[in-house]
């Protein structure tokens, strides 16, 4: 891109070179949406946080020493104006981004002055030079010289004797540069754009035992930015980022160099920055507009799990009359010992359960017996079933954390008063009676939790606690199949 040049020369300068073979007559049934080659760009360097990214954009640009006018293409449509920074050895006296969005006022602005030809669903054509566009209603200048008003454009079709101008990606970005020397310089352009995200998916997929399970994490990233980024060097910041305008760019020795890109695996290994985590891509991504790329993050192959039947004890709140379904939860330790022991940013998690090949025909299987022929209502499938999913938040290396499916058909508990005392004016005593009750061919283990605060103290107990903690106290309750189970405790309140 050169200064000192005529603004209607450079524009033309940015359009992509077409094919010889073009066809000179073009018809359009949509809004043109072309994006361009971007020139003169020597790097782009994308930081990619959950909700906005950062964006280091390097150009170089022949200047003459003295006032350069520079417009620099492929600037995202949605960037933060006031984090919109330029570098350059010189004086940057002047910045303005010129957004414009793609859709059929914008085409119809830019024909003023130009022969068209349009035709309609029924094959009615209408040709003649375009006059003026406005309020959504056309007016044409016909081959015999009159006039005509077509208020509804929008549903014809439209052909040229001609190429039309195309878009150029993204907004436009018009300096006013002051150079000190005459010559090629390199120019950094620094911004911060939203609507470029990224995100995290989970899935765990546990054994027929439910006690191993494969987790795999995939990163999610969205480029809604309004331009298209080619050949980027990409990181990914996980953890709770407040994003400021005027802030400064990751520094490039953060960045992964030539010999560490290609020693890198193909998943990426989450080094500590600040109080965050970034996760260096092993290559350049290109990320066209409006179109998702997945790529996976987190890889384990044989993790412990902890499957937990779950149930909140609700202390003076009188007796529960319908049983209640315990909660489904999975324990993971993020520890090295048990197949994780890595920083896990916040995301969905899927849990599925493998189920193994499908039975053979003639076998019982959870299909219903008397399923029409056809019928595909079975338990399983391809030889995975979904479970249910959660979300989780960031969990660190060396802590722990829950994913819950949903809650159990054939465990419950139910809740009931056996003795209440008012011992005093404030003070009040009462006996719980949790019972729990097992419909499954296997026994299970109940997990009941105890709130906790400081006016609530625990006066007797059927059981030991597993855990006590100032807050909590949890309790382990064996049911046998296909019976039940009860715990008894002693509570007292002061208010």
């Amino acid at each position: 891109m050169k200064g000192h040049r005529n603004p209607k020369r450079a524009a033309e300068d940015l359009l992509l070179p077409m094919p010889v073979a073009f066809t000179m007559s073009m018809i359009l049934l949509l809004p043109v949406c072309l994006a361009a080659q971007l020139p003169e760009r020597n790097d782009l360097d994308l930081t990619i946080f959950p909700q906005s990214g950062w964006v280091l954009d390097s150009r170089s640009v022949d200047l003459q020493d003295g006032i350069n006018e520079v417009s620099f293409s492929g600037i995202a449509r949605q960037l933060d104006p006031g984090s919109l920074q330029l570098d350059f050895e010189g004086e940057v006296r002047s910045l303005r981004t010129r957004i414009e969005h793609q859709g059929w006022d914008r085409i119809f602005q830019r024909l003023k002055g130009k022969e068209i030809r349009l035709v309609s669903e029924t094959g009615h054509l209408v040709e003649g030079e375009v006059i003026d566009y406005a309020h959504g209603r056309l007016q044409l200048r016909k081959t015999d010289g009159r006039f005509t008003l077509i208020p509804n454009p929008h549903s014809y079709r439209l052909e040229f004797d001609y190429e039309p101008d195309r878009d150029q990606p993204g907004a436009q970005l018009d300096a006013t540069l002051h150079g000190t020397r005459t010559g090629n310089h390199p120019v950094q352009i620094y911004y911060v754009v939203n609507n470029l995200a990224w995100s995290l998916d989970y899935s765990v997929v546990l054994n027929e035992d439910e006690n191993r399970a494969e987790v795999t994490g995939t990163a999610l990233i969205r480029n809604n930015t309004g331009t298209v980024y080619e050949d980027a060097r990409v990181r990914l910041v996980a953890g709770d980022i407040r994003i400021r305008a005027q802030q400064m760019p990751f520094p490039r020795e953060a960045a992964m160099d030539d010999a560490l890109m290609a020693r890198a695996e193909s998943v990426p290994q989450a080094e500590q920055y600040a109080d965050h985590y970034v996760y260096e891509l092993p290559r350049r991504l290109s990320l066209p507009e409006r179109e998702l790329y997945q790529f996976p993050l987190v890889k384990a192959a044989d993790v412990d799990v902890t499957k937990i039947y779950h149930h909140g004890i609700r202390p003076f709140s009188g007796s529960s009359r319908d049983p209640q379904r315990v909660t489904i939860l999975y324990r993971f330790e993020n520890v090295e010992e048990q197949g994780l022991g890595q920083p896990l940013p916040s995301g969905a998690v899927r849990v599925y359960r493998k189920t193994g090949k499908d039975d053979e025909p003639g076998q019982e299987t959870g299909r219903a017996k008397d399923s029409a022929p056809g019928s595909t209502a079975s338990a399983k499938s391809g030889g995975m079933q979904l479970l249910g999913q959660d979300r989780i938040s960031h969990v660190a290396e060396g802590d722990s954390f829950q994913v819950m499916t949903g809650r159990a058909f054939d465990v419950r508990v139910t809740e009931k008063v056996e003795q209440h005392d008012q011992i005093a004016p404030r003070v009040r005593e009462e006996v719980r009676v949790i019972t729990a009750r097992n419909e499954r061919d296997k026994p299970v283990v109940v997990t009941l939790e105890l709130p906790l605060h400081r006016n609530l103290t625990v006066r007797n107990a059927s059981l030991e606690p597993v855990s006590r903690t100032a807050d909590r106290h949890v309790y382990e309750l064996e049911v046998p199949a296909k019976g039940e189970n009860e715990f008894e405790i002693t509570l007292r309140q002061q208010n």
